[in-house]
């Protein structure tokens, strides 16, 4: 039987390891187990997860992370979907999966997008200080009930959302926001 001591070099031959196995894996066409689909994988759980579940989404694709919100925990209402954030990034547990995404790699796949400074310009436009504005904040930059793979409760969320000022500025922004994520899912997948 061989050993990584009879390898060349007297060192682990390749193929031998735990990770050298994965990335072998990474050759086989439709294998999902290797080191690069894993990394793939978990980006896509983030990157969804920000697409379709999260009503921050908006902010961390402006400001790239949290600014006023630093340390958050928020349960999906019709699935299974968890999303925390800190200062250092971004954690999705589907059920399934549990997928994690430092700041700067969300950086790296939206920050450049073309439409990005759309929505960085909305984002600053809206007051951020703790005040009765604030509530007007916190309805400004959450995700359109009209835009939620979870359903409104009632057609009267969708209705409200639809007459507070600004909704077609909210609603532009927030469009185009998942447009940079779809965007960002199809980087990741190629």
């Amino acid at each position: 039987m061989k050993t990584a001591e009879d390898a060349p070099g007297n060192g682990q031959a390749k193929g031998e390891t735990m990770d050298d196995q994965l990335d072998l894996l990474d050759q086989i066409a439709g294998e999902t187990r290797g080191t690069n689909a894993q990394d793939r994988a978990r980006k896509q759980t983030v990157l969804v997860a920000l697409r379709d579940h999260m009503s921050n989404s908006l902010q961390f694709v402006a400001a790239l992370g949290p600014d006023w919100q630093l340390n958050y925990s928020h349960y999906g209402i019709t699935d299974n979907t968890h999303c925390e954030w800190n200062q250092h990034g971004l954690r999705v547990s589907t059920g399934r999966d549990t997928a994690y995404m430092p700041w700067d790699e969300l950086a790296e796949l939206v920050e450049n997008h073309p439409d990005r400074p759309g929505v960085v310009d909305y984002y600053r436009s809206v007051p951020h200080e703790k005040s009765i504005a604030f509530a007007q904040h916190t309805f400004a930059l959450t995700r359109p009930h009209a835009l939620s793979t979870e359903p409104a409760p009632h057609q009267s969320w969708i209705d409200d959302d639809h007459n507070r000022p600004g909704w077609n500025d909210r609603l532009e922004a927030w469009t185009t926001t998942i447009t940079i994520l779809n965007n960002a899912l199809k980087e990741v997948a190629a």
